[in-house]
């Protein structure tokens, strides 16, 4: 029996996603706190979402260029996690566990910066895989979970053959309060619940 594989759900922006993805056993759920973000949420929406579900973990999602006073964050969002959606913005950082975003072809570069900084990295997120290349990553002692939209392997074949310990799939925006597609994500939690 192959084991369960961790599973990441970033750019939550309303509680249908979070209600969806926390009753289909999601690992966690990513918020984007960057309020120049188009997937920007606030405090208040945030707390409203995460009082309705159980069972995954927080994650705080910033980019380069966002400031982050940790201190307000933590305080506000509560976070278990914190996702770096570009490593250039690594700098006074929590003391939360990571979860890195890195595109494919950065990859041995950019683990090797991190490996001498010493950081508390939990997850690495890879991007931008090639679609045809046989990709076989490399463990550096913490999961990997691969970005994926429409894949044409099957998903635990896709996991065997890179060794990554799980995916990282993206919320989508409500067509209306209540009313939402799930289809870019039923499609593979269900393959991975089956």
């Amino acid at each position: 029996m192959l084991l369960k594989p961790l599973i990441y759900v970033s750019r939550v922006t309303n509680l249908s996603d979070a209600r969806y993805c926390a009753g289909m056993g999601v690992d966690m759920l990513g918020f984007m706190i960057d309020p120049a973000s188009a997937d920007y949420v606030s405090p208040s929406d945030y707390q409203a979402m995460v009082g309705w579900i159980s069972g995954p973990k927080r994650v705080v999602e910033v980019g380069a260029s966002t400031r982050v006073h940790w201190s307000k964050v933590i305080e506000e969002y509560k976070p278990d996690l914190v996702h770096i959606r570009e490593t250039s913005a690594m700098n006074d950082l929590p003391a939360l566990p990571l979860l890195l975003e890195i595109p494919f072809a950065e990859l041995p570069s950019r683990i090797e910066e991190i490996l001498k900084l010493n950081l508390s990295v939990e997850h690495i997120m890879v991007t931008q895989l090639p679609e045809s290349a046989a990709i076989t990553l490399t463990d550096y002692g913490f999961s990997t979970l691969l970005s994926i939209g429409v894949q044409t392997l099957p998903l635990q074949t896709l996991l065997s053959q890179t060794g990554a310990s799980g995916f990282a799939l993206q919320g989508s925006p409500e067509l209306a309060p209540g009313l939402k597609d799930y289809d870019h994500l039923s499609k593979v939690l269900e393959e991975l619940e089956g």
